[in-house]
């Protein structure tokens, strides 16, 4: 295989993350775009904004770890069910580390700056004026 893949630890617990294959990373783009759409489209309050980021983000997250996770299992799981394992047995610490690990991986986030690159991360992606579905 010619995925990178690299240890993960945290709080005593290891697993190995894999870089996301390419055809992964054009269906987080997908997912990301769907995700987007759901967000509140009249203006919210700022309250109902941030909820919505941040369990954007929160998911994105788990779909990320989800899908780099995937490589490891055998046979495959569902990857929305891999998802919600994540998301019921990690804290959001935890996504958020491993997911800027895999990032880091894939090329997604430059290690040395901490700069996304130009595929635009879960928090950036709703920030742009372009939304990923207009991508």
């Amino acid at each position: 295989m010619f995925l990178k893949s690299e240890l993960f630890e945290f709080n005593g617990a290891k697993t190995t993350l894999y870089e996301l294959s390419a055809l992964q990373r054009v269906e987080l783009l997908h997912y990301l775009a769907a995700q987007e759409k759901a967000l509140p489209k009249d203006e919210p309050d700022d309250q109902t904004l941030t909820s919505a980021l941040v369990e954007l983000n929160i998911r994105a997250g788990a779909m990320i770890i989800a899908m780099s996770l995937w490589h490891s299992e055998s046979p495959k799981p569902d990857i929305h069910d891999l998802q919600q394992q994540v998301m019921s047995t990690w804290p959001v610490e935890a996504i958020g580390k491993a997911d800027t690990q895999v990032k880091i991986l894939s090329g997604m986030l430059n290690p040395e700056q901490g700069e996304v690159t130009t595929e635009a991360a879960p928090s950036e992606s709703v920030a742009e004026e372009e939304t990923a579905e207009k991508r």
